[in-house]
């Protein structure tokens, strides 16, 4: 197998680019080449060259980051011919009563605004919080909602990580054939 993989992305805060970078690394120890590209920082080069283009976002505020959302719109002709999939890393994918409303928002809305492009898969997987980061109001934000995610009476932690690398590992792999299994 010697498929040729875009995994591009858009995160604010690092969590969506850690799942992208283990998604490409999972890719080529399956025998891919694998791109992996922060839209925010570079740009794609030649789009037709790949078999399979990832998209990926953190979702802050209910919203995708501004860049994959972009890179989507611009490319839509190409990544109309092209086998696409798409995740997003968010907190309500950890929360069982929201998930469900979180993954149409997230997921299947985007998806349904770019009807020429039909995903073969979406992964909706949680995120990380780290309250160190961010300006003033990011951080009272994320420690807002890192509590929110703690026990009562338990000291709100500064990291909250509810990505499951198990689940990303299982999606990712579902993404292209077993090259063992030819």
């Amino acid at each position: 197998m010697n498929d040729k993989i875009l995994v591009c992305y858009g995160t604010r805060h690092g969590s969506a680019g850690e799942i992208a970078e283990n998604i490409g690394e999972i890719l080529s120890n399956r025998g891919a080449t694998v791109d992996i590209v922060n839209l925010k920082k570079s740009k794609v080069k030649n789009l037709e060259t790949y078999d399979l283009v990832v998209v990926g976002s953190g979702i802050q505020m209910g919203k995708w980051t501004k860049e994959p959302l972009k890179f989507i719109k611009k490319n839509l002709v190409i990544l109309s011919r092209k086998k696409v999939a798409l995740f997003v890393s968010c907190m309500t994918a950890a929360k069982p009563d929201n998930c469900n409303q979180a993954r149409r928002n997230y997921l299947d809305a985007v998806a349904a605004n770019f009807p020429e492009i039909i995903p073969i898969s979406m992964g909706f997987f949680g995120g990380l919080i780290d309250t160190s980061k961010g300006n003033i109001m990011t951080k009272a934000i994320m420690q807002s909602i890192a509590k929110s995610f703690s026990e009562e009476g338990e000291e709100t932690p500064e990291r909250v990580d509810l990505r499951d690398w198990e689940q990303i590992r299982i999606w990712t792999e579902g993404l292209i054939p077993d090259p063992f299994d030819a």
